[in-house]
């Protein structure tokens, strides 16, 4: 989830505990650890190889928490006027808890269990931005300023919410495994992920530049052809868990679809080589920067470019790039020339 709504939804838990002394102190615990998992984008001055390595890595694992919500504690234990550092502790980790719970909603992938295993843990249940969800937060925290009924309420709102989406998870799922079978392709595994959903603004609407013109713009000639909207008309609008993406491996290839969970309607739009498989990343696949994109990426897509006796491979990930008018994220670049090493670029 956005950093805005792992903070809000921290203040709510703390509206929706118990009054008592220390009031400011508990909230303090709860925010500060519901925000705390994050700091490690500072990873981002490392550069890309190492943002993706270590982001959702031990800062959001149950150990790392369980380490830095005693810090917490003990800072506000020594700079408050609360002296109860067992209850301070609890709130802290309620608050990384809420964190990393919220994360694992969406599709990235979070290493909870590190330093233990490095593997990515994901529900893909919801988009990372989710107006809805951020919406009954707020909800909560505007009518829950005297009473804590309200932000209980909303507590059970989200749970409520995040159940329907599970629903409808496993229904787009169980649809694009059901339509893959039926075309005779063997389904080796099949998935959900959310996609960013899309309201009908009219073509009207559609022609002034800062809408339209997303629509319009070609991807970079060199990409994949990446879950993009080809259509005027239709604006990104992050609310609500009714758009998903279905994919199914069939041991070769990654075939994806755009998936209606309630109508159970499947719309194939891809089917490209699985990544691993690309005879050329054999070549490169000790570089660290490709080991890192191949445990990173759930669906690397490869494509070979050739131009000037140079060779590039290019690494995409079809989890990511519908968003109209940006650039994809996640895009790793190995530049190979006659008698030098491989270059690694990232960016699009």
């Amino acid at each position: 989830m956005d950093t805005v709504t792992h903070g809000l939804t921290g203040w709510l838990i703390s509206r929706a505990l118990p009054s008592e002394s220390g009031r400011r102190e508990a909230t303090a615990a709860v925010v500060v650890g519901s925000l705390l998992p994050d700091a490690d984008n500072v990873t981002s001055l490392l550069g890309s190889e190492s943002y993706l390595r270590l982001h959702r890595g031990l800062s959001h694992g149950f150990a790392g928490i369980a380490v830095t919500s005693l810090l917490i504690a003990l800072l506000l234990y020594r700079f408050g006027k609360w002296k109860d550092l067992k209850k301070l502790y609890l709130l802290a980790l309620l608050g990384q808890l809420s964190h990393v719970a919220l994360d694992l909603l969406n599709s990235y992938g979070t290493q909870i269990f590190q330093p233990f295993t490095d593997a990515r843990v994901s529900f893909d249940l919801l988009f990372v931005v989710d107006l809805v969800f951020t919406g009954i937060v707020v909800t909560g925290l505007s009518l829950s300023r005297r009473r804590t009924a309200p932000a209980r309420a909303a507590i059970m709102g989200l749970c409520v919410y995040v159940a329907f989406a599970t629903f409808l998870h496993f229904r787009a799922e169980d649809a694009v495994r059901r339509a893959a079978e039926s075309q005779g392709v063997p389904v080796v595994s099949a998935a959900a992920l959310p996609r960013l959903p899309e309201v009908d603004i009219g073509d009207g609407l559609a022609m002034f530049r800062l809408v339209g013109d997303a629509w319009a713009q070609p991807g970079d000639s060199g990409l994949p052809n990446l879950p993009i909207p080809d259509h005027p008309g239709k604006y990104p609008f992050p609310a609500g868990p009714f758009a998903w993406n279905g994919f199914i491996d069939d041991g070769k290839t990654y075939l994806r679809a755009e998936v209606d969970p309630l109508s159970g309607a499947v719309a194939w739009k891809q089917r490209v080589h699985r990544g691993r498989d690309v005879p050329a990343v054999r070549a490169v696949e000790n570089i660290p920067d490709v080991q890192t994109y191949l445990w990173f990426a759930r669906f690397p897509v490869v494509q070979t470019f050739h131009a000037g006796g140079n060779v590039t491979l290019l690494f995409s990930d079809l989890r990511f790039g519908e968003v109209p008018g940006r650039r994809r994220p996640f895009v790793l670049r190995v530049i190979e020339a006659p008698g030098r090493s491989p270059q690694v670029r990232w960016g699009g």
